[in-house]
């Protein structure tokens, strides 16, 4: 499963089903295997992240509930992620391949990654 973290590293996510990394665990991992997102107010936004995420699940993306992400960056290099408008990977889907980024106007709910 996912680990979860909000803005601040070790943020405990308690309405999520993902458990948040704790700061010892965010160093050992590799920073390529994440995928990044922002949330809130895009004049302030705050990052998001699901470190090493498990392939072939839908992740409804916790903040997404009241609104939505956006800005999502997949640095996972062998895995393509679907973001979709709506949670449990329904709604508009649109698709980044490895190692890439789509700006603010891409807004999601949920997202799976495939294997490349």
């Amino acid at each position: 499963m996912a680990s979860h973290t909000h803005g601040a590293v070790g943020q405990i996510c308690r309405d999520c089903e993902h458990t948040a990394a704790l700061p010892g665990e965010a160093l050992s991992r590799s920073p390529l295997r994440d995928f990044f997102y922002q949330y809130g107010d895009s004049a302030g936004p705050t990052a998001g992240t699901l470190e090493n995420p498990e392939q072939g699940v839908c992740i409804n993306i916790p903040e997404g509930k009241p609104g939505t992400a956006f800005s999502p960056r997949n640095q996972l290099p062998d895995a393509d992620a679907m973001v979709y408008s709506e949670e449990d990977c329904q709604g508009v889907g649109t698709k980044l391949g490895p190692d890439a980024e789509l700006g603010p106007e891409v807004k999601f709910k949920s997202v799976i990654f495939e294997v490349a």
